[in-house]
């Protein structure tokens, strides 16, 4: 078998995902408890010039930046635990005055409902990717100022365009990841390469697929050469028969990919690459690839909300997150690969070597966006319904 490299910084948070496994049986009130409500003189200080771009020296802006208004002496963010630099909230702070609320969200759904009432009293929040067109549809986000927000220009180029938003007008991206195929090496010594293996009877009741509809259904869409955004009903019926037959050879239905894979019970899986990255930590003889047909990648973006009370201060942070040194440290600090291209210049190479978090163009090429589906989405929610009823 090919040999991966797999170099690893010495400490590792917690994932978002598994934060939500940990978080399972809290209560919603723990989860809006305030993480951080750190204090700062709450004075509102005169344009700072760190809001122009921070670039690497061969991205730097050529003109100079749009006169930034001054921020607001509040703000108030809602973010995925453990999903952002140890000191970033601070440093932000310490640059502009401005007095930072950070609470937290346990799930998609948690934070969708509390800003969907229209006065959550939050400026910023995270949501993935896909979230970003029924947002806007349903008034809970509103249209960026690109011009207060100069540090765009830090994006890679195919995150400055996304097919979720084009032109970036109402999120910006903040952290991606894949969902390939991870399996343990000590238990399959050939080297695996595509999705069949997960339908591979030789390893029946050692698999695991996760327990997400699109997902899911994204890995037998590929397999088959679909789109994993497809609305065709018989393309959607030729994937949920590959699931059927699939499903007895099975172990599992699991968000848990870093528990089934760091107890050995599981030999090959479904799985998030950045997840992946972590049960390397604790079981080396684990390796992830993203299938020679293709895979997903997934991201989660900043927006501001439709009722921010602090709209300056809240484009002057997501500004300041995409800096390339702040960008960096959030990466280092969380393992998750940004869309910030300025910073890898700042990134630890153990992540950049990583391919599990950071694969090559061409891996990234291959990779399909799940997009919202609008009504669509039911053909696949009941079609994932049938699969995992048996009916």
């Amino acid at each position: 078998m090919s040999e991966i490299q797999r170099i690893h910084p010495p400490r590792r948070p917690i994932s978002r995902r598994a934060m939500l496994r940990g978080m399972a049986g809290m209560g919603a009130a723990a989860a809006f408890g305030p993480t951080l409500a750190a204090c700062s003189s709450g004075a509102t200080p005169s344009p700072s010039p760190a809001a122009s771009p921070s670039v690497a020296p061969s991205a730097a802006a050529s003109q100079e930046p749009t006169p930034v208004p001054s921020p607001e002496s509040e703000l108030y963010v809602y973010n995925w635990t453990e999903y952002i630099g140890e000191d970033t909230i601070s440093k932000f702070e310490d640059q502009y005055g401005i007095k930072v609320t950070y609470d937290f969200f346990d799930s998609a759904e948690t934070m969708t409902a509390k800003i969907s009432t229209g006065n959550s009293g939050y400026d910023v929040t995270f949501p993935t990717s896909t979230y970003i067109k029924g947002y806007v549809e349903q008034g809970f986000i509103q249209p960026l100022d690109l011009s207060l927000i100069p540090n765009k220009v830090n994006l890679a180029p195919e995150w400055q365009d996304p097919e979720y938003d084009p032109g970036n007008q109402h999120s910006m991206p903040y952290m991606w990841w894949t969902t390939g195929v991870a399996y343990d090496t000590a238990q399959i010594e050939e080297e695996l390469t595509s999705w069949k293996a997960l339908w591979d009877p030789r390893w029946s009741g050692k698999m695991a697929m996760l327990d997400d509809v699109r997902e899911t259904f994204g890995a037998a869409l590929i397999r088959l050469g679909y789109s994993v955004n497809t609305t065709s009903d018989t393309e959607l019926d030729e994937a949920l028969k590959l699931l059927q037959d699939q499903k007895p050879l099975l172990r599992t239905y699991t968000t848990d990919d870093i528990g089934v894979l760091s107890s050995g019970d599981v030999w090959v899986m479904h799985a998030w690459g950045a997840d992946v990255y972590q049960v390397q930590e604790e079981r080396d003889t684990v390796v992830y690839y993203i299938p020679e047909e293709g895979g997903v990648r997934g991201s989660d973006t900043m927006v501001l909300l439709a009722n921010a009370k602090h709209p300056i201060a809240a484009h002057a942070f997501i500004n300041f997150m995409l800096d390339a040194e702040v960008a960096a440290a959030n990466t280092n600090y969380i393992g998750y690969m940004g869309p910030n291209e300025a910073a890898k210049q700042f990134i630890d190479p153990a992540i950049l070597d990583d391919p599990t978090v950071n694969p090559d163009k061409a891996l990234v090429a291959k990779l399909q966006e799940i997009l919202d589906l609008g009504a669509d989405e039911a053909k696949y929610t009941d079609r994932w319904t049938k699969l995992r009823s048996g009916a």
